[in-house]
C-alpha cells in the first residue's frame, strides 16, 4: 500500500516539474494572495489609526470640560465672596476661560468658555445667590 501511495507521489512530482504552465499558475496565486493579504494590513492600519485618533479627540475633550468645569466653579466662589463680580478671564496652565455674568437682582446667569482650545466647551449655570451662600438652579453645557 505505501509503495503505490510514493508511486502516486513521484507522478504529481513528475506531472508539475514538468507541466510549463504549473509555474505561472503558482506565481499567479502567490501575487493575488500577496495582494488580498497586504490589503487587509493597509485597511486594518488604517483603521487603528482611526481609532486612535478618535481616542484623543474624546480624550482631549473631557479634559477641556473638566476645565471649563473648573473654571466655573471658580467664577461661583468669586460671586459668593463678591456680589458685584462681572466676570473676565481666569488663567491656569491648562489653558483661558472666559467667564461672563449676567446679573439680574439676586439672580446670576455665569457662562464659562474655554478660549486657546481646538475642543471649545461652554458651559452655563444660573444661581441665586443670598446672603450667605449660593444655590445652584441650573447647570448645562452648551
Amino acid at each position: 500500500m505505501n509503495l503505490k501511495i510514493w508511486k502516486l507521489i513521484e507522478n504529481w512530482k513528475l506531472e508539475i516539474e514538468n507541466s510549463r504552465q504549473g509555474g505561472y499558475v503558482a506565481i499567479s496565486i502567490v501575487l493575488i494572495l500577496t495582494a488580498v493579504i497586504l490589503g487587509i494590513m493597509i485597511t486594518v492600519a488604517q483603521l487603528g489609526i482611526g481609532e486612535g485618533q478618535t481616542s484623543l479627540a474624546l480624550s482631549k475633550g473631557e479634559d477641556a470640560l473638566n476645565f471649563v468645569e473648573g473654571c466655573t466653579e471658580d467664577a461661583l466662589l468669586k460671586i459668593r465672596s463678591n456680589s458685584s463680580y462681572s466676570g473676565g478671564t481666569i488663567s491656569r496652565p491648562q489653558g483661558t476661560c472666559s467667564i461672563t455674568v449676567v446679573t439680574a437682582g439676586a439672580i446670576y446667569t455665569v457662562t464659562a468658555t474655554t478660549e486657546a482650545t481646538i475642543y471649545k466647551r461652554t458651559i452655563q449655570t444660573v444661581v441665586n445667590r443670598g446672603l450667605v451662600s449660593v444655590t445652584l438652579t441650573s447647570w448645562k453645557e452648551q
